[in-house]
């Protein structure tokens, strides 16, 4: 039986919508149901089913929680990454949920349909290289 994810749940303000969303890749719409699914076996909301695919927002101008903070620190290990604003996620239908411990949040998928995928991936635009990858280290 799935865990309850809403004690793992934060009450922050919502991000505005020029925050950037930052997702270690490169993706495809195949792994992001596979993390969604996964998601899903892990965790349901409310007693009900959830889909969910982890990213960290630049929640900073400075420190860890910062861009270049993600980048360097936390994704450093990825030498694709995906960096779109979160309006752009919006306008594709998909929200996101302050979850676990700052800047992490989870990306809430409606439905496990593989249009759904496409239409995330679309979303989170085009991979782009992590200035800050770590040479030697891949993901």
């Amino acid at each position: 039986m799935a865990d309850e994810l809403r004690p793992h749940v934060r009450h922050d303000v919502p991000p505005n919508d020029t925050t950037v969303v930052v997702r270690g890749g490169p993706d495809t719409a195949d792994k992001l149901a596979r993390h969604a699914v996964r998601t899903n076996r892990a965790y349901q909301l409310d007693g009900q089913p959830f889909w969910g695919v982890s990213v960290f927002l630049a929640l900073d101008d400075l420190g860890d929680a910062s861009l270049d903070g993600l980048l360097s620190g936390r994704l450093r290990t990825y030498r694709v990454v995906h960096t779109p604003t979160l309006e752009q996620v919006r306008a594709a239908g998909f929200e996101v949920l302050p979850t676990f411990r700052p800047p992490h949040f989870t990306l809430v998928v409606p439905d496990a349909t593989p249009t759904t995928f496409e239409r995330l991936l679309s979303a989170l635009g085009p991979g782009v290289p992590n200035p800050y990858h770590e040479r030697g280290r891949r993901r």
